[in-house]
């Protein structure tokens, strides 16, 4: 291998600790008076293998893209270098709703100084569940079940700039 090549890290495999879904998943909400289905139509991560560092434009970067569509609605959820330590482009949280960019915050968890929760003005997504609640329409809906699929993430891989 060139020496001029930096290799990056395997992908961090934990962002599925945060959206435990595949492509074709059905996630389910509940408010008092009816359910309300998302499926997930796209899952996909971007990952950075390698770069040449005499460009000058590489990075280790990876990030994911989920849609998660209704009959009236679309949520994206975009996140970029969310838990990559080898990152030099930072990180970003991106949600928006049929166009709409949401406000996105997280919340950390004092003794282990990690991340264990991040909403928005609309949703709130907890480690180790996925969505828990979303609020729509002045409503809140609480995540209920998933119907897994079998589908597999689609990795889409680069290599630096």
């Amino acid at each position: 291998m060139n020496k001029d090549i930096v290799k990056c890290p395997e992908f961090n495999k934990s962002y599925s600790e945060w959206f435990p879904y595949n492509k074709g998943d059905i996630l389910n909400f509940k408010n008092s008076d009816s359910i309300r289905e998302y499926t997930v139509s796209t899952y996909y991560i971007n990952k950075t293998n390698s770069y040449d560092r005499n460009i000058k434009c590489g990075c280790c970067e990876d990030g994911i893209v989920i849609y998660l569509t209704a009959k009236k609605d679309t949520i994206k959820i975009d996140f970029d270098n969310f838990i990559n330590p080898n990152s030099c482009m930072g990180s970003r949280r991106f949600i928006s709703k049929n166009g709409k960019d949401i406000n996105v915050k997280g919340t950390q968890n004092q003794k282990e100084l990690d991340l264990n929760q991040i909403s928005s003005d609309s949703l709130i997504i907890e480690k180790n569940i996925g969505i828990k609640e979303l609020f729509w329409n002045g409503k809140l809906w609480e995540f209920k079940s998933v119907k897994k699929s079998k589908t597999d993430i689609k990795i889409i891989s680069n290599s630096g700039c």
